[in-house]
């Protein structure tokens, strides 16, 4: 296999499968929204719509090292048949009980799509080209997050409820069974950095406490919480932007989600050269501190015409973090911990998730949305001076003994 050859045909199917699960994340824009026609208090429907989020971060923290290529396709077929199940169940599950079983088995359906995707991924891409493979990758991540909004919008007219929308959104993945099948290996894949050839399939067995040792490593450590709050960020905007959008008089709140992720979109796609020839570090820390002067910009937004330049200015900074990071994550694991390593970025993804809706909804309804938008940019300032403090790029090709 020619490693140094991105877009291969598993490549591009694992990218397409993500893609798909994704649009079953992001098409929930409005749900926050809809769990309060339901007669949910602000609390309830922060926690149902981070409840996704919880659930597949605790699998990613005790089930994700039990995912490797020998079941990886078998666990990515079960995750599409939970979504599609979780997708048609949400035009029936109206009480918060009953949401909250839907939700978790969501999050679980999408868990096992993802993190069998991460497995593979990281088996094919090569060291020398992390950074465009992430960008490349996080394209599939981003861009469900430009189209569902916007979506969601144009056929609301035609659908009674949001509901109708979710069950259609999971009959999508259905097809994607075609891109688990073209995912698969024709034969086993040797990693070039084992000395003694083990494939891929064969990994080598590590015990929790090693796992453990690993993610104390200040490099490793650092880059989570920088992902936790991005994420955070991420998400406590995406889900309780509708909210803002109505007091400020925006007539197409998920326009505003278009501009952004379509900024993002087009540095992830042709940004590669950037990501794997400039210090990650600073990219990441320059993404920071773009990203909160959005927020600072959202504070003072005196006019809803201004809401085009402040998407594309997050559009920037949110665009500039991810593949970086991820790449540093890759770059810095040692060889057998970086299958899971990347998976426990799924982790903080997942959590950042969960804790921005509802974290972000309390802030919210204690002190308002420019309370939100203050703390947003307190946490980016902090994130950047922490990552610039420790510098993971000096671990780079440092594995610590044993």
């Amino acid at each position: 296999m020619n490693k140094e050859n991105i877009l291969t045909t598993r490549f591009v199917s694992l990218c397409g499968l993500t893609f798909l699960a994704l649009c079953n994340i992001s098409v929930f824009f409005n749900f926050h929204g809809y769990l309060l026609t339901l007669g949910f208090g602000a609390d309830q429907a922060g926690f149902l719509v981070g409840l996704y989020s919880l659930a597949a971060m605790l699998l990613y923290a005790f089930a994700s090292q039990q995912i490797t290529l020998d079941n990886a396709y078998r666990t990515m077929l079960l995750g599409i048949m939970m979504v599609f199940a979780c997708a048609v169940a949400y035009r029936f599950a109206q009480g918060f009980w009953t949401l909250s079983i839907v939700r978790i088995m969501n999050g679980a359906g999408v868990f096992f799509i993802m993190a069998a995707c991460m497995v593979v991924f990281v088996s094919i891409i090569p060291d020398t080209k992390s950074g465009a493979a992430f960008s490349i990758y996080s394209v599939a991540l981003l861009t469900p997050y430009a189209i569902m909004p916007a979506v969601s919008e144009l056929v609301q007219p035609w659908i009674d409820e949001p509901t109708m929308l979710y069950m259609l959104t999971g009959c999508l993945l259905m097809p994607a069974t075609i891109f688990v099948y073209a995912a698969r290996p024709g034969k086993p894949i040797k990693v070039d950095n084992r000395p003694d050839g083990r494939p891929d399939n064969k990994p080598a067995r590590v015990s929790n406490k090693m796992r453990m040792k690993n993610i104390g490593r200040k490099p490793v450590l650092s880059i989570l919480m920088v992902n936790w709050v991005y994420f955070t960020l991420f998400s406590g905007l995406f889900f309780l932007f509708e909210g803002f959008a109505l007091e400020k008089g925006l007539s197409n709140p998920g326009f505003f989600f278009t501009v952004q992720m379509g900024v993002m979109v087009g540095i992830r796609l042709f940004g590669g050269r950037i990501f794997d020839h400039h210090s990650k570090v600073l990219l990441v820390a320059l993404s920071m501190g773009v990203t909160g002067s959005g927020f600072i910009l959202l504070y003072y937004m005196p006019s809803p015409t201004w809401s085009l330049y402040i998407a594309i200015i997050f559009g920037i900074g949110m665009g500039l973090c991810i593949p970086p990071l991820n790449s540093l994550m890759y770059l810095v694991s040692e060889p057998k911990f970086r299958g899971y390593n990347i998976n426990m970025m799924m982790l903080t993804v997942h959590f950042g998730t969960f804790t921005g809706p509802f974290i972000g909804a309390l802030i919210i309804d204690a002190g308002g949305y420019s309370s939100f938008f203050l703390i947003a940019t307190f946490l980016t300032i902090c994130a950047a001076m922490l990552f610039l403090l420790i510098n993971p790029e000096k671990s780079i090709g440092f594995f610590p003994p044993g």
